[in-house]
């Protein structure tokens, strides 16, 4: 992941291991990279509940019979290169969550598609203001 956005010209301003949950239900294991431009998330598995019992390991997204949170275009981008990309001029709002046990940050694109991610127990301030960067 860090070859490609070199190959793209952008520096990483940080990166975080957690959760993403493009879907209502599902959600997804891996490594989030924030660069100036954009976000970038290489998914290392389903860690949802139906995505452990179909027992799914993989580093793309598979068809989901979950409603859909996320842009249709991500979606198949994120399908066809195995990792999901997200232009920071797309990003609409950036809301930082906090309750004792969940940590997160809910960013909305310009068409109002929703990306969750899910940092448990660990602040999500760095990660907030890293993406408002």
């Amino acid at each position: 992941m860090k070859k490609i956005i070199q190959e793209k010209g952008e520096m990483i301003i940080g990166t975080w291991t957690l959760n993403c949950i493009p879907f209502d239900s599902s959600k997804f294991l891996g490594k989030l990279f924030v660069t100036s431009n954009s976000l970038y998330f290489d998914a290392q598995f389903d860690s949802s509940l139906s995505g452990l019992l179909k027992t799914l390991v993989t580093s793309a997204v598979v068809e989901s019979g979950h409603s859909l949170l996320v842009a249709p275009s991500i979606l198949e981008d994120w399908k066809v290169k195995g990792y999901m990309a997200v232009d920071k001029k797309t990003i609409k709002k950036i809301e930082e969550k906090s309750s004792f046990f969940k940590k997160t940050v809910v960013i909305t694109l310009e068409d109002d598609s929703k990306i969750i991610f899910d940092y448990g127990l660990l602040s999500v301030r760095k990660l907030a203001e890293a993406i408002k960067q």
